[in-house]
């Protein structure tokens, strides 16, 4: 259901290359949520830091949105992208699996899920490629 690729890097570089990552690629940046600054304002502390990112790719979902019978597809947006540290000091980027989903789902649906997901795929392959070579 979810997708994890780790990576040994400074957790606040690498959050700065997936921002300039998305940016790149097109992405619209709904919303960064600082879930571990959060939750350490009211005690509890996520070890390596968590943040999630919402995110647009744009056009894709217009159709979708736009005409009753495929806007349930709704329940499932924005994006999400989350990005935290763990205690050895590695990196994960994890997201829903929406390939794996989209087999359930009716076909204009799902390639809109997979054009979206696939996308995605690439910009955190591109992300995780730069943290390698820093």
């Amino acid at each position: 259901m979810v997708i994890e690729q780790t990576i040994q890097h400074d957790y606040n570089k690498a959050l700065d290359i997936v921002r300039q990552q998305l940016k790149e690629d097109g992405w619209k940046l709904i919303a960064e949520i600082n879930l571990g600054t959060r939750l350490a304002k009211k005690g509890v502390e996520v070890p390596g830091g968590l943040v999630i990112f919402k995110l647009t790719s744009g056009k894709n979902a217009v159709p979708l949105l736009a005409a009753d019978e495929t806007r349930y597809v709704s329940a499932m947006m924005p994006c999400g992208l989350s990005v935290y540290g763990k205690q050895d000091g590695t990196v994960v980027i994890s997201r829903m699996n929406f390939e794996m989903m989209s087999a359930m789902l009716e076909p204009k649906v799902a390639k809109v899920m997979t054009t979206s997901i696939t996308k995605l795929n690439k910009t955190v392959e591109r992300a995780m490629a730069k943290m390698a070579a820093n």
